[in-house]
């Protein structure tokens, strides 16, 4: 309703926007921003959403639309009504977190608030520099926004590969995006701007419930490696337990909590080797170890590059702004990161994740044939690129 469907919809439309990447075509585009959310709400969202409710009958499930409250570990208040179950799953999500400096002023905005907003803004304050402010600096400033992206911690997007994140903030400064870094915004008087996009993170949204005893723990409900609550028969999946915001994340967690309750004993959640995908321009995808991260585990690394420059497709699309790095294992070239940055990054991050899932080693991604012209070549030959044997980079002297 407010999150992955329409964000990503919204990052399409301005996809659509602006010149055209080829000097052979001439256009003009323009819009109008409330029939740009009408048909993402109408046309995109209610659709889904339809869908959704037909397979919630069709599975036999009874969809009761009112708010509830726990009273028991496993009695739910619904209205005026108690439902009793030998099982409760808890999957209430989450909320944008605004802290206290930005709750009174007139100009705060959330993600959320975005698709209430009546007419663009001529300029916008994005505070928070991670996946969601970089997403939304890039939506909005195609769309035509002045737009200024402030990030406490010294880069955006903390903790991801380092080359990675420079590419991005020099294609955003370069859209013309201003982006400071460093920057710890004190009180809204420091922003001129005439909206504030506040991207701090989301809080897990904590269901409404008597004193149960629930354990809680950084600000989520605590479960174990089954999605179990301390309490028995009790389960709670997504957000909510504060672990990953990740809607792929929620679904295998619930999975893992319905295979559980269903009598599967052995039933866990892995959270190693979770894939990332940010909708900026351009597009992001990760998997797996920096090479910081795996110095910090001990390990000795050898990292392939291959840049977008040398891809044929991208240069058939004239899509040439990106990378793709390989970290693999020095020791038994094991893969262990992969780092993409351009078009197509967000699809190709699920087959980087099968490979360092598997643990797949660089002979075994150099035997499989990719299709060109593809993305996927760039995959393949910063693999290559690992044994300095890529054909479609100069030879390292």
């Amino acid at each position: 309703n407010k999150g992955c469907i329409p964000t990503k919809s919204l990052f399409s439309i301005s996809e659509e926007i602006g010149e055209s990447r080829f000097t052979s075509i001439n256009r003009k585009v323009s819009f109008e921003w409330k029939k740009v959310l009408d048909e993402i709400k109408s046309d995109i969202v209610l659709k889904l959403k339809i869908g959704v409710g037909f397979l919630l009958k069709q599975n036999g499930v009874d969809l009761i639309k009112e708010k509830g409250k726990i009273i028991e570990k496993n009695r739910v208040q619904v209205g005026n009504r108690v439902i009793e179950g030998k099982n409760i799953v808890l999957a209430t999500g989450s909320f944008p977190h605004t802290p206290e400096v930005f709750q009174a002023e007139r100009r705060t905005l959330t993600s959320d608030d975005l698709w209430t907003l009546e007419s663009l803004p001529e300029s916008i304050a994005i505070v928070g520099g991670g996946v969601i402010g970089c997403e939304f600096a890039s939506i909005l400033n195609r769309f035509g926004l002045k737009v200024t992206l402030y990030e406490m911690m010294e880069t955006l997007l903390p903790g991801r590969d380092k080359d990675v994140v420079k590419l991005l903030e020099t294609s955003l400064k370069k859209a013309g995006v201003k982006v400071i870094t460093g920057r710890k915004i004190e009180s809204t008087e420091e922003l001129t701007e005439e909206k504030i996009l506040v991207a701090l993170g989301r809080i897990p949204n904590l269901p409404v419930s008597e004193d149960t005893g629930m354990e809680i723990e950084k600000g989520g409900i605590k479960t174990d490696s089954r999605m179990k609550t301390n309490l028995k028969n009790v389960y709670a999946v997504g957000d909510i337990n504060g672990k990953y915001p990740y809607a792929y994340v929620a679904t295998r967690e619930a999975i893992t909590a319905s295979e559980n309750i269903a009598g599967s004993k052995n039933k866990e959640m892995d959270y190693e080797n979770i894939p990332e995908t940010i909708f900026s321009h351009p597009e992001i995808g990760l998997c797996g170890l920096t090479e910081e991260q795996a110095a910090e585990k001990g390990k000795t690394v050898r990292v392939g590059r291959f840049p977008y420059t040398a891809s044929g497709k991208a240069y058939a699309e004239k899509h040439t702004e990106g990378f793709v790095k390989v970290v693999a294992d020095a020791e038994n070239e094991e893969i262990l990161g992969i780092h993409i940055i351009g078009k197509g990054a967000t699809e190709l991050v699920s087959f980087s994740t099968l490979a360092i899932k598997n643990r797949l080693k660089v002979k075994d991604l150099e035997k499989i044939l990719y299709c060109h012209p593809t993305y996927a070549e760039g995959i393949m030959e910063a693999v290559e690129d690992i044994e300095k044997k890529s054909v479609h980079l100069p030879p390292k002297k």
